[in-house]
């Protein structure tokens, strides 16, 4: 089964649903999709005490998410306008 390595740009309202969903509904996805979605970096530029990254990296630069080499797909809740990677 693939793995699929998100980085998810921004932790606020609809970033951090965004965190919650997958990690809640890893192996629906999975069930569902056939391969495995893992969140493999995070970044946002005020940290969130209430979401449990674990040991997922975090940074307060999106572009650390962005320039990650095992990140197979960057999303953005941000303000910011990323360059198209992917």
């Amino acid at each position: 089964m693939k793995d699929v390595n998100v980085g998810i740009c921004g932790l606020g309202t609809v970033g951090g649903g965004t965190f919650n969903v997958l990690t809640r509904n890893a192996s629906l996805i999975t069930g569902r999709t056939g391969f495995n979605l893992r969140i493999a970096r995070v970044a946002t530029r005020t940290p969130r005490n209430d979401i449990d990254l674990g040991d997922i990296p975090f940074s307060t630069d999106i572009f650390d998410v962005v320039n990650d080499p095992s990140v197979d797909v960057a999303v953005s809740y941000t303000h910011l306008t990323l360059p198209t990677i992917c």
